[in-house]
């Protein structure tokens, strides 16, 4: 009986914790595709933009959304990230913002610096 137990109690923190890192990636994946309707809105990207994100292609992703950036939040608002960006560059915290970039979209560092300079501008 103590066995059975034990494994319930470990199966249910295995699915606790597969719900959290799901939350996570579903939160993730609503920024990204919040910022590929902005690139897609404001840079008017070929159709092939809806193909899935892979490493090569969302480095690719993370160039362009630099380039684009400033000349597209003029058409929408910005993101919840893109927000928390601003702030802490309005709070002189350029460093902490790449680190909060890179944190939540898995960027290089010299990516994220030019998204952050980008949203600077």
């Amino acid at each position: 009986m103590e066995m059975n137990t034990m494994i319930f109690i470990v199966f249910l923190l295995f699915m606790l914790i597969s719900l959290v890192r799901m939350a996570s990636l579903q939160r993730q994946l609503n920024e990204l595709k919040r910022d590929v309707e902005r690139l897609e809105n404001g840079a008017r990207m070929p159709s092939n933009a809806s193909v899935p994100l892979t490493s090569s292609s969302s480095q690719q992703y993370a160039s362009s959304t630099s380039v684009t950036a400033s000349s597209s939040t003029i058409d929408t608002p910005p993101s919840e990230l893109d927000q928390e960006l601003l702030s802490l560059l309005q709070k002189d915290q350029k460093i902490k913002a790449i680190k909060r970039l890179r944190e939540a979209r898995g960027l290089s560092l010299k990516e994220a610096k030019d998204y952050v300079e980008s949203l600077d501008r």
